[in-house]
């Protein structure tokens, strides 16, 4: 290695020492390190390989222990629960869940506590429809319940941390075909059963259901003589009642308390001597107030929040279908694992509890995660013939719901549902023709969109993980299969011809018109868990291979159309996304994880990189608190509905203006101009973005249009024209800009060309890449020559300003590189 190329080295092993990123937090210890970038943990083993081993051979022996540890929890709260009031141990868990969630707005706010409050509810009610009651204790008393709570504790942490990490370790030892990632994935599906309720965003809980139901209103009046409408009129009042019903109640309290005291100061000097008790109930019926009174004792301290017959009008019949009675089930408690949060609990079946001829909800979360597939269930099993007409009617609306639910991110876009076309399928040595859902073209993007409308299995991944893994196969690998299929049809040729259901063509598409394509797999069941890690999957079987896959359910799409408001943005994220796809640094737990990363870090795939490059690849990589703000937003939907609450990217106001331009205006190349200008780092965005006003400002006096360009990853060069006084000059701009092309080496570059009026509001936005192919020898020559003035001027202008130019410094020229290897060599002004 020559003495130049070892300096160029060194100067790239300095400038990678000085780019370290560094975590904000580290512990470590004998056992593990744990590091915080942000919001991002890395978790790093670091124990010898002899110590792991013996640990190892500990947690296997262990396992057996871990498990009668279970069976002996659940054996005691069978035989407490079942002695107890069923209505008061609920009412009780209920009161006290809410209690824990009045200032939890996001997930990642709850701790272990707040998530044993659910499982008061919806699993001790799986053990009410399970064991038969005895009845032996007739009130519940603080440390009965406190006994309660800490059994029920112990088993869901016992559960979560202990059987897991035995039951690898014994089934490492024990079993020969053991695979680590089948393991693990079996894991993670595992706790997501135990652990993960409220499948959507509770705003949404209502109208996700009516939406799939709206179809089947002539089959439910047949069977239950209840009409679509009126189910879904009676799911939204239980809805608002374990929602707003306790606000609501508190709010009556004070209504009442307002009025009496007011009617009864206005009477308080007519009657001084009378008893103070009957005085105030003489008031609250005189002011007919007493319907009010009773309403509020009933809510709180009666059963009135849950008692479905206070709450709806729904039949009889059709609650009986929907509910257990105490001890009716069972399964839940019958053979090996008796009990266990691993079986399929009896609330995932039946939502409702009746007690003594009434029926109860206690439990929002899975009422409205399982009521569309119960109810699918209850009717087909009412009528196994209808099965295949539910099936079609289902997979129609999926569509329908998936196309427009991207009109609306997209608006504007051209759709072609059912699209057929003639490709060669497997060994096949004729052509077969094939069917893609729905192609959505906007602007230069391409949307290939396959829906799979079918139900992720009902079976416990504890115990029928084959079947987990044959339902992803299904609802994530097929769809994903059938796009590509389309897609190398579109690659077949120059111009590919579309048909619809009759063969008869209806269009033609060229894969030439579009800079980006995407592969959508939907979903109707949210289960973005794992859909959310669909290309880390290969390794239990589900290779969807090489081009990037967008597995999302229609939840998704719901939620993204109500937080992106601008088209272009939304494409952005979109390439963002499947950028996100390629990468071995992100995975993560849930879609709307991608979400809240790209409002945090824009380019979160690059950041990600970067630390998982710091770390040296031996970690475990973690994405915490993410989701938060977007928690928070559809929190506060659900609180008031009528409220703006934007979700949005942090960014500069002045590129938020043009972003917004461009999406209401149609501008030339206005996807690729929005895409380019958004991939801009902060300190590229910043160099241009801070610089607007002054630059209006400095040439109205001077009468001189100022260029603002970034060099490195962002190549672009922006000009502000002024009305009147400064008007656009394209041919000056683009010399201007393939000078500092020339300066820089760029192969191309993006030029914006901003108009404002007298006001210096934006009034016009003109967007084009620039490139120097086609010119002449002498164009080169010329530009050449232009370039050196222009290199000259930057360097002088940076010397008169700062009086020296460090050698490690950016060159002023524009070039990217660093000013010792490029203009300190080439002029002497800095001697």
């Amino acid at each position: 290695m020559g003495k130049s190329a070892q300096r160029k080295h060194k100067a790239k092993e300095l400038a990678a020492k000085k780019k370290r990123l560094l975590p904000d937090d580290y512990f470590g210890s004998e056992s593990f390190g744990v590091a915080r970038f942000g919001r991002f943990v890395v978790m790093k083993n670091q124990l010898p390989s002899e110590q792991f081993q013996e640990m190892q051979t500990n947690l296997a022996d262990q396992f057996p222990i871990v498990k009668r540890g279970i069976d002996e929890i659940i054996t005691k709260i069978i035989e407490l629960a079942s002695s107890l009031p069923p209505l008061q141990i609920l009412q009780r868990a209920y009161w006290e869940m809410a209690a824990r969630q009045v200032n939890i707005a996001s997930e990642s706010d709850a701790d272990s506590e707040d998530v044993i409050s659910f499982r008061m509810i919806d699993y001790l009610q799986s053990i009410i429809a399970s064991a038969e009651p005895t009845y032996k204790i007739d009130e519940i008393s603080e440390e009965i319940w406190n006994e309660l709570r800490v059994l029920v504790k112990s088993l869901f942490i016992k559960l979560t941390l202990e059987y897991d990490i035995c039951k690898t370790a014994y089934n490492k030892r024990n079993d020969p075909s053991f695979d680590l990632d089948y393991e693990q994935y079996c894991h993670e599906a595992e706790q997501i059963w135990v652990n993960v309720r409220g499948t959507r965003y509770a705003v949404y809980d209502v109208q996700a259901v009516h939406d799939f139901l709206k179809p089947h209103d002539e089959i439910l009046l047949d069977l239950f003589g209840c009409s679509v409408e009126k189910l879904i009129d009676n799911l939204a009042k239980i809805h608002y009642s374990l929602t707003h019903g306790i606000g609501k109640l508190m709010e009556d309290i004070n209504n009442l308390r307002k009025t009496t005291m007011q009617k009864a100061s206005e009477r308080s000097h007519d009657e001084p001597e009378a008893n103070a008790h009957e005085f105030i109930a003489r008031i609250i019926k005189e002011n007919g107030l007493q319907d009010l009174k009773d309403s509020i004792i009933g809510r709180l301290s009666g059963m009135d929040l849950f008692e479905l017959e206070k709450i709806t009008d729904l039949p009889s019949t059709l609650l009986d279908e929907l509910s257990w009675e105490p001890g009716q089930n069972t399964e839940f408690l019958q053979g090996e694992d008796r009990g266990w949060p691993l079986r399929i609990w009896p609330v995932f079946i039946r939502p409702f509890l009746k007690v003594n001829g009434k029926h109860y909800c206690f439990d929002l979360y899975n009422l409205f995660d399982h009521i569309y597939r119960v109810i699918e269930r209850l009717v087909i099993s009412k009528k196994p013939e209808y099965r295949e007409t539910w099936n079609v009617k289902q997979k129609k609306i999926s569509e329908e719901l998936a196309v427009n639910l991207f009109q609306r991110l997209l608006p504007g876009s051209t759709v072609h549902k059912s699209v057929y076309y003639r490709l060669y399928v497997g060994d096949k040595h004729s052509k077969d023709w094939c069917e893609t859902d729905a192609l959505l073209t906007y602007e230069d993007h391409l949307f290939i969109i396959e829906v799979r409308a079918g139900a992720f299995t009902h079976a416990s991944p504890a115990t029928d993980f084959p079947s987990y893994i044959a339902s992803l196969k299904n609802l994530l690998f097929k769809p994903a299969e059938q796009g590509k299929r389309f897609l190398e049809y579109l690659e077949s040729e120059d111009q590919v011809s579309l048909y619809d259901e009759k063969h008869n063509q209806v269009g033609n598409l060229s894969k030439q018109g579009f800079r980006h394509i995407t592969l959508c797999a939907i979903s109707l069941d949210p289960f973005t868990e794992l859909a959310a890690q669909i290309q880390h999957l290969k390794n239990i079987g589900i290779d969807v291979g090489q081009h990037p896959v967008w597995s999302i359910s229609i939840d998704n799409l719901r939620e993204y159309a109500d937080v992106f408001d601008n088209p272009l943005v939304f494409l952005h994220f979109v390439e963002e996304r499947m950028r996100a796809f390629q990468s071995e640094a992100i995975k993560v737990n849930d879609e709307l994880d991608n979400l809240g990363l790209y409002l945090k870090h824009n380019m979160y795939t690059k950041y990600a990189t970067e630390i998982l490059q710091e770390s040296d690849g031996h970690t475990h990589l973690g994405w915490y608190g993410y989701r938060s703000d977007v928690d928070k937003f559809f929190a506060n939907k659900l609180i008031e509905p009528d409220r703006e609450y934007p979700l949005k990217q942090n960014m500069p106001q002045h590129l938020n203006t043009v972003i917004d331009y461009l999406a209401k205006n149609t501008v030339p190349n206005r996807s690729e101009v929005a895409i380019t200008l958004l991939n801009c780092a902060d300190e590229a965005r910043d160099k241009i973005w801070s610089q607007i006003d002054l630059v209006l400002a400095r040439q109205s006096k001077t009468g001189k249009p100022l260029a603002l360009s970034t060099y490195g990853e962002a190549k672009v060069t922006v000009f502000c024209w002024q009305k009147g006084m400064l008007d656009r000059n394209h041919e000056f701009a683009q010399n201007h800009t393939q000078e500092s092309m020339m300066v820089a080496e760029d192969a191309r570059r993006l030029l914006l060309e901003l108009e404002y009026d007298e006001s210096n509001h934006l009034c016009g936005v003109h967007g084009g890449f620039i490139t120097l192919e086609g010119l002449s020898t002498e164009q080169i020559n010329k530009l050449r020559d232009k370039a050196d003035m222009l290199r000259q001027s930057r360097i002088k202008k940076a010397l008169e300003s700062s009086g020296k130019i460090g050698r490690n410094e950016s060159c002023p020229c524009g070039s990217g590189k660093k000013y010792k290897y490029c203009c300190l060599n080439i002029f002497s002004t800095n001697k």
